[in-house]
């Protein structure tokens, strides 16, 4: 009788839990995004990367220039891509992949241009070439 009492206990204390759980929400990011990101902290160390040259043309696009180079005596094969946003931050465009060889030392110069008049801003991605 005393397992039947404690079982009946047990169904009635499970059937009655009708709590809902939480959702599961991300955290909180505490870093802002930038305009350059790389993919690991050795490209980053590797690459000298310059202040970005902004311009519209006069269709009103929006185009990029950033000066970049190897900054290792080595020469580096690297991708880039570029997103593009409105000045609300939705997305309104990106690039796919592009590959770029960077010769040790040398600058140069990845330049990208919107397609649409609404980007305002924009990030641009490095990662070593796979």
């Amino acid at each position: 009788m005393k397992q039947f009492v404690t079982l009946a206990l047990l169904v009635t204390l499970i059937g009655c839990n009708n709590s809902v759980r939480a959702p599961k929400v991300g955290r909180d990011d505490p870093y802002e995004a930038q305009q350059m990101h790389f993919a690991s902290e050795e490209l980053r160390h590797d690459t000298a990367v310059g202040k970005p040259i902004v311009s519209r043309d006069l269709a009103g696009l929006l185009f990029v220039s950033v000066p970049v180079r190897s900054a290792i005596d080595k020469t580096l094969y690297v991708d880039y891509r570029v997103t593009f946003y409105d000045q609300t931050g939705q997305e309104v465009g990106k690039t796919s992949w592009s590959h770029m060889t960077l010769e040790s030392n040398v600058p140069q110069r990845v330049t990208v241009n919107s397609t649409t008049t609404r980007a305002t801003d924009f990030q641009m991605d490095f990662r070593y070439s796979r």
